[in-house]
């Protein structure tokens, strides 16, 4: 899990967080002595590669687990200088059965619990004790490999063409072109196809992706001149039948839904940590989105608080996103912002906010978050923008997180109608929202950020 000055994340969702553990599948998570043996570790099974365990610090899973009956043989093997050393582990109706083990100290232990949060998380665990010489070597140990991690963005809206964009956090070395690129028109997507970015062994941290426009025309050969930089900038004036939307153009305020990935760098080929990937409300929000891997993939959570160390797991897929922005129509959006343009009773000077954008030709563009609106009509340092964004007297979770009826980022009709709203699932509205829906995808997990949905309120769609 992460935590960066830069960006900070979401609210529970999903139902998997906390109540809906009980009810959700249990998961075997394989946890390796620091010591004694040597890494990477290659796991079998009947005959054949099923694991690869580049470090002790990685989550790698066993699999699906029913503490009742779930049965299995697994052999483990390592590798020092020419020599291999190897133990197995059998369970055997859901206990570690001894007839069949080698692996020193094998145990399962089962999940923890905190604040009354119970995870679905049992660990299978050994002795910091060497194991045995080989008979024989594994057959064709094959190494993950980390060198080709795709980012993929596909254009599944009503619109023929869309345009994306790109944000790097400038602090962060990792963020390198072609990865990482500053523009608000990285790629120009086509309705049913794709823009691939492959990250690759550098990884990309922090970086931030959004739609940045969309045509609205029947037809791709109406949408053949898409707009500049320059037309989204300062006022937009971009070509017939196209909206400028996420306001990252020069001369504008932010107001999109962001894709924020951390993709840990590898390093001697051991990644520095898990995958995460994000669906950001923070600046406000501008389309719909499904964010999941490109393959059914074992993924954790952090149980509230986030700053805890227990874990909770759930597959995911296209068919059960990690987070997603799921409107029932093409007007649903810019309804929720319309009904979040106030701010808490009793905020000095009580005049609603108007956090709708909209083009001139009446497109809806995006939904300004409190924060991007104070900064921008009111100013970086005043205190509307520090309470809102989280800044200055209000930089830590303890001062930005505030009571209920307390005003704060939190409480503002903005972040509750977010966390309240079924089209919004595992997406964080405010900087210290993150407890739930920050999650850790193996190291090598492909990633899809599908649009799904129109920004623009002018067209009838449901799905």
């Amino acid at each position: 899990m992460r935590i960066t000055a830069w960006k900070c994340c979401a609210i529970l969702g999903l139902g998997l967080c906390t109540s809906g553990l009980a009810s959700a599948p249990s998961y075997l998570m394989w946890q390796l002595p620091g010591s004694a043996i040597s890494l990477p570790v290659y796991v079998y099974s009947g005959g054949s590669q099923v694991g690869f365990i580049p470090s002790v610090s990685l989550q790698e899973f066993v699999g699906v687990y029913d503490p009742a009956s779930t049965s299995g043989s697994y052999q483990l093997y390592y590798q020092v200088a020419d020599d291999w050393f190897s133990c197995s582990i059998g369970l055997k109706a859901g206990a570690v059965d001894s007839a069949t083990t080698t692996c020193p100290g094998a145990v399962i232990n089962p999940p923890v619990s905190q604040n009354g949060a119970q995870s679905n998380v049992y660990t299978l665990v050994m002795a910091a004790t060497a194991w045995p010489a080989a008979a024989a070597a594994p057959s064709d140990p094959v190494a993950t490999d980390y060198s080709q991690r795709t980012l993929t963005f596909t254009n599944n809206t009503p619109y023929p063409v869309i345009q994306i964009g790109e944000s790097c956090n400038p602090g962060n070395a990792t963020n390198s072109a072609p990865s990482c690129q500053n523009t608000p028109i990285l790629a120009s997507i086509a309705a049913g196809q794709s823009h691939v970015v492959t990250v690759g062994l550098s990884g990309l941290n922090s970086a931030a992706f959004y739609l940045s426009s969309y045509c609205t025309a029947t037809t791709a050969a109406d949408c053949a001149t898409p707009p500049t930089i320059a037309q989204c900038s300062n006022t937009p004036s971009p070509p017939q039948h196209w909206v400028c939307t996420g306001g990252y153009f020069p001369g504008q305020s932010p107001y999109a839904t962001k894709i924020e990935p951390t993709i840990l760098a590898v390093s001697n080929s051991v990644p520095d940590g898990a995958s995460n990937v994000d669906v950001s409300a923070v600046d406000g929000y501008s389309v719909g989105v499904k964010l999941y891997p490109a393959s059914p993939t074992i993924c954790t959570y952090t149980v509230p608080p986030e700053n805890s160390n227990v874990l909770g797991a759930g597959s995911y897929s296209a068919q059960s996103p990690l987070a997603q922005v799921q409107p029932g129509s093409a007007s649903a959006l810019q309804t929720l912002c319309a009904s979040s343009s106030q701010l808490p009773t009793g905020h000095s000077g009580g005049t609603p906010w108007n956090l709708v954008k909209t083009a001139a030709s009446g497109d809806f563009e995006g939904c300004m978050s409190p924060c991007a609106y104070a900064t921008a009509n009111l100013g970086v340092n005043s205190t509307e923008a520090q309470q809102f964004c989280c800044s200055g007297a209000y930089d830590t979770p303890a001062t930005c997180v505030v009571a209920a009826g307390a005003i704060g980022a939190n409480t503002s009709s903005y972040n509750t109608n977010i966390q309240s709203s079924a089209a919004f699932q595992n997406v964080y509205g405010f900087a210290y929202g993150d407890a739930g829906s920050d999650y850790a995808c193996p190291p090598e997990t492909n990633l899809v950020v599908e649009f799904v949905s129109p920004s623009g309120a002018d067209r009838d769609w449901a799905r």
